[in-house]
């Protein structure tokens, strides 16, 4: 489970980083700041799913600080509060599958 976390955040960072890539293309000078933020908006999401693989609950971290930055931008792009509603999402289940292995690892460690 932790492998479709992953991949479907780092394909989730492509389609937000070219969104943004063309749109800032689009409108040159206005929101400028925003789009900045919605590259990095990008780049977490992507090294959050990166990170998932092996520690899932650093990028569950990951995931969740994306999806605030996120919503501080929604008011100018309405779309990022979807993506971070995404981000908040795969964070949550990120978070839960590195808890779960941990207990089971605990656990493992007592019986034998």
């Amino acid at each position: 489970m932790k492998l479709s976390v992953g991949i479907i955040g780092i394909g989730l960072s492509i389609l937000v980083m070219l969104q943004f890539m063309i749109f800032n293309e689009v409108v040159r000078d206005e929101l400028s700041q925003a789009s900045s933020l919605g590259i990095i908006f990008a780049t977490l999401v992507f090294v959050a799913g990166a990170l998932t693989f092996k520690l899932p609950r650093v990028g569950g971290l990951i995931f969740t600080v994306a999806a605030f930055l996120a919503s501080s931008i929604s008011n100018d792009f309405p779309d990022m509060a979807f993506w971070g509603s995404a981000s908040l999402i795969l964070g949550t289940l990120s978070g839960f599958f590195g808890w779960k292995e941990s207990t089971s690892l605990g656990r493992s460690k007592l019986n034998g």
